[in-house]
């Protein structure tokens, strides 16, 4: 009996080490193939923004916990409400681990819904993990008729848009046709920023975007004591802790109908800021991903990080977003149905026809490789966001890459204001 057990044993620590064998064989195959190699981080939107933000500062930290110690940058892909990125990653990009990318939390529900441009099947993506559960809210100026949600189905409200595809016209848009409120959606504002400042201006009542967003970018409007607006509703899988007293859109429905229908277009926040690497990943780096992405979001310095900017972090795994996806896409087709059908804004949008402003001056700085460029302007520096693919640059007359601009030119800036996205940039030497 006592060899019977000697035997058994013996054999049990041979497995026990051949399963450890394996294991440190596959770990050292994943640092072998990431040392020395550069990782690329596509990103579906601008420079400039949450998305943006939030990949910037995983591209400088994951790589801290990854095998092989690889390096990192960022690439911006914007288009196409973020489907152009999501079909990139998805067709082009290499299936070898070293290409993943954040795309818009709409991403897949635009393939979930069938509808045309996503050219992906979500649930054979590798879903990394999920930054943040975001928190959708619409804001209105105190001066403004609406006062409380129930105001919102007796008066108009004049909201911005400034994308078919952002939160700034699909929630209004939703929330019309779910919940009776009266929103009239002003399209054509280039971003967030003319946004705001046009409901600082009066042109606006309001405007709906990402609770994390608007009140960082926004600090000012909700200050206690001094706010500037009213947080007339949120909607996600549940309510934001810091405003408790806000009602959830979903618990506004009007029947058990509505609000399936509304659970399942809040499923998209439940992983607000998603991180996503091709299918056909060899498995054992997808691991490797999800498991640095896990440690990341407990380190300390990658926190630190991302307070700094005034974002939130509720972090997802990617086995749980991975779920997520799963579920949705079995979703009832009626359910299916009906979503696309409130997403179809009823009515006619108005449509602002934004002026651009030319400034002229000296640059006296630049940061983010050129993404942002200032210029001394009647005595003060004034900013622009500079797009790779939209913002045209010239120098001496010469159409070059943003690279190009150089601290002591002299520069003019066509841009819609201060601050915002320039559509040209004329630069002297």
């Amino acid at each position: 009996m006592n060899s019977i057990k000697k035997i058994l044993s013996a054999a049990g620590i041979a497995a026990a080490s051949v399963g450890v064998s394996v294991t440190a064989a596959q770990a050292d195959a994943v640092a072998d193939f990431y040392k020395g190699k550069t990782l690329k981080v596509i990103v579906a939107s601008s420079a400039g923004g949450g998305y943006d933000a939030y990949s910037r500062v995983l591209a400088e930290h994951i790589v801290r916990f990854l095998p092989g110690a690889p390096s990192a940058v960022v690439q911006n892909m914007p288009g196409a409400g973020g489907l152009r990125a999501a079909n990139f990653l998805y067709v082009r990009a290499p299936k070898d681990g070293t290409y993943f990318g954040h795309v818009q939390r709409t991403a897949p529900f635009h393939a979930i819904m069938g509808r045309p441009g996503a050219a992906f099947d979500p649930n054979k993506f590798n879903w990394i993990g999920s930054l943040n559960n975001e928190v959708t809210i619409c804001v209105v100026r105190k001066g403004a008729k609406a006062k409380t949600f129930e105001d919102l189905r007796k008066h108009q409200t004049i909201m911005g848009g400034s994308g078919i595809a952002s939160d700034s016209e699909t929630v209004p848009t939703f929330l019309n046709n779910m919940l009776g409120f009266k929103f009239k959606v002003v399209s054509g504002y280039p971003g967030s920023t003319e946004t705001a400042l046009a409901v600082e201006r009066k042109e606006l009542d309001g405007m709906c975007g990402s609770y994390s967003s608007l009140t960082s970018a926004q600090k000012r409007w909700f200050k206690p004591g001094k706010e500037f607006v009213n947080i007339l509703v949120q909607a996600s899988t549940r309510k934001h802790a810091k405003i408790p007293h806000v009602p959830l859109a979903k618990d506004l429905a009007r029947n058990d109908k509505d609000k399936a229908v509304m659970e399942l277009n809040d499923a998209r926040l439940e992983m607000g800021r998603p991180f996503v690497a091709p299918p056909g990943v060899p498995q054992d780096r997808v691991k490797a991903l999800r498991v640095a992405f896990n440690k990341m979001v407990k380190d300390q310095k990658f926190v630190n990080s991302i307070l700094k900017l005034g974002r939130e972090l509720n972090p997802v795994t990617g086995q749980d977003v991975q779920g997520l996806i799963a579920r949705v896409t079995k979703a009832d087709a009626t359910v299916i149905k009906n979503l696309k059908e409130a997403l179809i804004y009823k009515g006619k949008k108005g449509k602002v026809v934004f002026k651009m402003v030319s400034h002229t001056g000296k640059v006296t700085q630049t940061k983010r490789g050129n993404r942002r460029v200032w210029i001394s302007y009647k005595g003060k520096e004034v900013k622009a966001k500079v797009s790779g693919s939209r913002t045209k640059v010239t120098v001496d007359g010469k159409k070059v890459k943003r690279k190009a601009i150089k601290v002591g030119m002299t520069c003019t800036f066509i841009y819609p204001s201060p601050g915002s996205e320039a559509k040209k940039i004329d630069c002297k030497s």
